[in-house]
């Protein structure tokens, strides 16, 4: 079992033991979700001839995120292909939707963004399957924002 964090300069380490993954079962497939819409992502281990494992993240209090709850209507109704991007302190993330990652497994659908200390988001945007844009100017964090695209 491997667990990596990124120290944010570009290298990942390696924590399986320092954050209690230390189960000796086959495990199969993997999948990240916020089963408790917490903003924090957990995850669920299926392991061959064992019992499915689910490791709660107990991220430290006072990060703040948003996610981001796509439905298509001129798009696919999953959105899959939809493209999300968060601008905030000269910064940004982007995520997509997919339709499938890894094997025997799906993570959550939504996009969940980690945004650390920042208190303030300038703008999210969105590009749709479609080829349509929308932007969501100072969406509120710490929630799941559900986002149908224009017709």
């Amino acid at each position: 079992k491997k667990v990596f964090v990124n120290d944010g300069a570009g290298q990942f380490r390696e924590v399986a033991q320092l954050v209690g993954v230390t189960d000796v079962y086959d495990g199969r497939s993997v999948a990240l979700a916020d089963f408790q819409n917490r903003g924090v992502l957990d995850a669920v281990v299926a392991n061959q001839n064992g019992p499915l494992l689910l490791y709660r993240n107990t991220v430290q209090p006072g990060n703040n995120w948003i996610e981001f709850e796509l439905e298509g209507q001129a798009s696919n109704r999953s959105a899959i292909g939809a493209q999300g991007r968060v601008f905030w302190n000269g910064q940004q993330q982007l995520q997509e939707v997919s339709g499938g990652r890894g094997f025997c497994a799906q993570n959550d659908r939504r996009l969940h963004f980690g945004l650390g200390k920042a208190n303030r988001i300038d703008r999210v945007e969105i590009r749709w399957p479609s080829g349509k844009t929308q932007t969501i100017t100072t969406p509120e964090l710490n929630r799941i924002h559900k986002v149908k695209e224009p017709l």
